[in-house]
């Protein structure tokens, strides 16, 4: 953990790209650093959770109750973590309590993350190629393991 105790004293150390909240109110702030930091609206104002043993990341996104963020590395790689009903790409369908590496998508050369509901996408840009995963509101379709979409 770091010696960080409040989102103020993060506030001092560095400048936040983004922010990410999933349902249940858990917050995800990416630094420009690359660094990733977890609290909830209940006790932000206590030390903050530094999400730690990770490569810089780039970008993050957040679905109901599960998090995707891609490294910011020469070949990016995702990390997922949540609840999954096979919306994180794992082979398994069980809950994960910290950021894991998706190895489903290890040589993708994923690009971009986006989140919605119980689904997760994923894009390599250069290949145009969209992966998704999870399920849709409607059941339309319904615990999706990874698969090309297009």
């Amino acid at each position: 953990m770091s010696n960080i105790k409040s989102l103020g004293d993060i506030n001092k150390l560095q400048r936040f790209v983004d922010v990410v909240a999933d349902y249940d109110k858990n917050i995800i702030f990416l630094s420009s650093e690359g660094k990733l930091y977890q609290t909830s609206p209940k006790n932000y104002h206590e030390k903050q959770k530094a999400l730690e043993n990770l490569p810089p990341m780039k970008s993050i996104a957040s679905g109901y109750f599960h998090f995707l963020v891609i490294s910011n590395e020469e070949k990016p790689r995702v990390y997922g973590w949540g609840e999954s009903e096979h919306q994180l790409g794992f082979e398994f369908n069980s809950s994960v309590e910290k950021p894991t590496l998706i190895e489903s998508l290890k040589e993708k050369n994923i690009d971009q993350i986006c989140c919605s509901g119980y689904c997760s996408f994923f894009i390599n840009k250069t290949t145009n190629i969209l992966f998704g995963c999870g399920k849709t509101k409607n059941g339309s379709w319904e615990n999706q393991k990874l698969q090309k979409i297009l």
